[in-house]
């Protein structure tokens, strides 16, 4: 089976880590996958370093549509079974270009198109297109439950959708640490470390997570390290500097080395307003980091099943600050909710389990039999 991945090409978050994922470990059951994208950014490059085959699209804006006769003739000329489509963007070119020649498509809803976008225009913008776009996907993949109750919200039939969590590759829960994080900050080998990963955008809230961090201030000696890259960067570091808890604060930037910094982590923190399945959550989880979240879209699923921290009221500033002190203060409970989280992980929240998912969806589209799960099958 022959499978073409399609993303906007500037991801730096989980959508790109759940798609370099996916294609791996698809090209090593022996499917023939390959990504395209629309901007030579991140996306293709971290393709290239795992060898695998990326094209990209060179797209100005989304009113530069000749793009979609460019992906056609691709997906034609490659002969592909599936175009399987990530974000608005690549949803809106992957299915106008599949559609054009009959070839099923395949769409993963990563989050919540009702939180994605802070400017009005933008967000209105991208609603329409993407909804007036949605009846030319064959079947959809939500990455929790709370994104398949919003998806039938929105009209789309039930036996169309289906709820696949995102996986870690194996070998992830393996990699040694890279570098001492606390000897790369200066600061003392006890010292507990509170981290969030993640995009420096709205949805993310990490402004309230310094108002938690601004509570703990006095009650609690910690180094709160963010991890990400944003349009917020500036904003959310002054920000630090008025509530007079900078010295506590360390914005690391975009890094790539993130498995080795959350199992530095004594407590992982995620303040978003919204999420699907964030891979971070699962990232902590191979760390055996207990966490605090937000009690936001799949989230509480996980936490439901791992009983690996808490779940806290979004914007909730006090019961967050009282749920890391728990986790602080009480060293037993903290390996404890560790463990626990490394133990589901493995038994639900593994790529095994995730691709396999995503194949039986492969298959159903393209009416392949089961056979063909071996990646060498053809359309019957």
């Amino acid at each position: 089976m022959k499978i073409l991945q399609v993303i906007g090409g500037g991801e730096k978050g989980g959508s790109r880590n759940y798609l370099l994922t996916l294609t791996e470990e698809l090209r090593a059951r022996g499917f023939d996958v390959e990504i395209a994208c629309f901007l030579e950014d991140v996306v293709a490059d971290s393709a290239r370093k795992k060898s695998i085959p990326v094209t990209v699209f060179p797209m100005k804006s989304l009113f530069d549509i000749k793009v979609i006769a460019q992906l056609k003739k691709y997906i034609l000329e490659r002969g592909f079974d599936v175009v399987h489509t990530h974000g608005v963007r690549a949803n809106f070119v992957g299915r106008l270009a599949a559609r054009k020649i009959n070839i099923p498509v395949v769409t993963t809803v990563h989050s919540s198109i009702y939180h994605d976008y802070s400017h009005p225009l933008k967000k209105l913008f991208y609603h329409r297109i993407e909804k007036l776009t949605r009846p030319f996907t064959d079947h959809f993949i939500a990455v929790a439950g709370s994104l398949k109750q919003e998806l039938e919200q929105d009209g789309i039939p039930p036996e169309r959708i289906d709820v696949v969590y995102n996986g870690l590759s194996p070998s992830f829960a393996f990699e040694a640490p890279t570098s001492s994080l606390r000897a790369e900050l200066g600061i003392d080998e006890k010292l507990p470390i509170l981290m969030t990963i993640g995009r420096l955008e709205a949805v993310k809230n990490q402004a309230l997570l310094l108002q938690i961090w601004a509570t703990l201030y006095k009650q609690l000696d910690f180094c709160g390290v963010i991890v990400g890259d944003g349009p917020l960067r500036q904003e959310l570091e002054e920000q630090a500097r008025t509530l007079g808890i900078a010295d506590r604060v360390h914005f690391l930037g975009f890094r790539n080395d993130i498995y080795s910094l959350l199992t530095q982590a004594d407590v992982f923190i995620l303040t978003s307003n919204m999420e699907g399945l964030p891979i971070t959550l699962l990232e902590s989880m191979a760390g055996r980091t207990p966490v605090v979240v937000s009690k936001v879209g799949g989230m509480p699923e996980v936490i439901d099943m791992a009983k690996n921290g808490y779940t806290v009221p979004a914007g909730d500033v006090e019961q967050f600050a009282a749920r890391i002190q728990e986790i602080i203060r009480q060293p037993e409970l903290k390996e404890r909710l560790g463990e626990q989280g490394y133990e589901t992980l493995m038994k639900h929240f593994t790529g095994e389990t995730f691709i396999q998912n995503t194949i039986q969806i492969y298959n159903k589209v393209t009416q392949f039999s089961e056979d063909s799960s071996s990646g060498k099958g053809g359309k019957s």
